[in-house]
């Protein structure tokens, strides 16, 4: 595929739908061919070139020759439009999260699999450069002892897939599972939870705030809290780890974590980084690529979707039983 433009097409055309398109539009090596949304209205303002439009997805599968689809549809719609990519030999690049439901998630990871095809989540914060370069210094910090990450969200418009019992059941969901797969990124597998939540916001029976305790296999602990009741111009992220060897700090706006913090025990060496730029979106489009061109895994997998979409889950289940929930095995 050296030399070659990628073909691309998208299920899906909403907010980050849109945004998804002008991303991969910037590449050279990208060619989106076709676009699928329910209603054959693009939003004002906005251009889709030379991609065809078609408001049946089965029949975009049939007729355009792709290399690989973007999947920016609500959760619930995620397994469908994989599973035809997957019979056609299509790669999939599927926005968080990766289904509502466990079972979906199994079903994407076993037909993928079976045809041969990469499936990637987008987990942005994983290729933020802030936390990649926790990640990639790993031996240098030491085994995770605990962590506080803060990743509040602001009252959105519910665009009526959102909250929805039988769908995918709010903003822990379909928002906090960014912290939830960066903490599992950073700290490892999740071994229980104990969550509190309320409806402070939307007053329906969904949670749409929550603070929760994960305890990891490794024997590591964090917190998080998450939800609905920052405000835009002001919501920060903030992610404090506490490692054997140093202490790190992430900060900055609502994903947009630019700045990073280190402090190293033994040698008492300070060292403060700003990675300005980087929200990870461009990053991850370009290693999605890169695993397709070389044959590699996803460094967020199909297996690491269904565990955010597990955790988050157990989560809620957590906050309705008000218990400690154990993960299995």
């Amino acid at each position: 595929m050296v030399n070659k433009k990628f073909l691309l097409g998208i299920v899906g055309l909403g907010w980050w739908g849109r945004k998804l398109f002008k991303y991969f539009s910037e590449l050279e090596k990208v060619k989106i061919v076709a676009v699928c949304k329910k209603r054959r209205i693009i939003p004002e303002g906005f251009d889709i070139g030379e991609a065809k439009l078609y408001t049946d997805m089965k029949e975009m599968f049939e007729k355009e020759n792709m290399d690989a689809v973007i999947i920016a549809t609500p959760p619930t719609e995620h397994f469908l439009p994989t599973k035809l990519a997957a019979e056609k030999g299509i790669h999939v690049f599927c926005e968080k999260p990766m289904a509502s439901s466990v079972e979906d998630c199994d079903k994407m990871i076993e037909v993928c699999n079976k045809n041969n095809v990469k499936l990637f989540i987008a987990f942005k914060h994983r290729y933020a450069k802030a936390y990649h370069y926790l990640k990639e210094n790993a031996k240098k910090f030491g085994k995770p002892m605990w962590a506080m990450y803060i990743y509040p969200l602001w009252k959105i418009p519910d665009p009526g897939w959102k909250f929805v019992e039988n769908g995918c059941k709010g903003i822990i969901v379909e928002n906090v599972v960014h912290a939830i797969d960066n903490l599992r990124y950073l700290m490892g597998d999740v071994k229980r939870i104990y969550a509190e939540g309320e409806t402070f916001i939307y007053k329906n029976k969904l949670p749409d705030s929550t603070i929760f305790t994960l305890r990891f296999k490794n024997g590591a602990i964090a917190a998080l809290g998450g939800g609905c009741t920052s405000e835009e111009r002001i919501s920060q992220e903030r992610l404090d780890i506490h490692f054997e060897k140093g202490i790190a700090q992430v900060w900055g706006f609502l994903d947009y974590p630019y700045k990073l913090r280190v402090f190293m025990r033994e040698e008492k060496i300070l060292e403060e980084h700003s990675f300005e730029g980087s929200d990870g979106v461009r990053e991850e489009i370009q290693h999605f690529f890169k695993c397709i061109e070389k044959d590699e895994e996803p460094l967020a997998s199909g297996k690491d979707g269904r565990e955010a979409v597990n955790i988050a889950l157990k989560v809620i289940e957590s906050i309705r039983k008000n218990k400690v929930v154990e993960l299995s095995e």
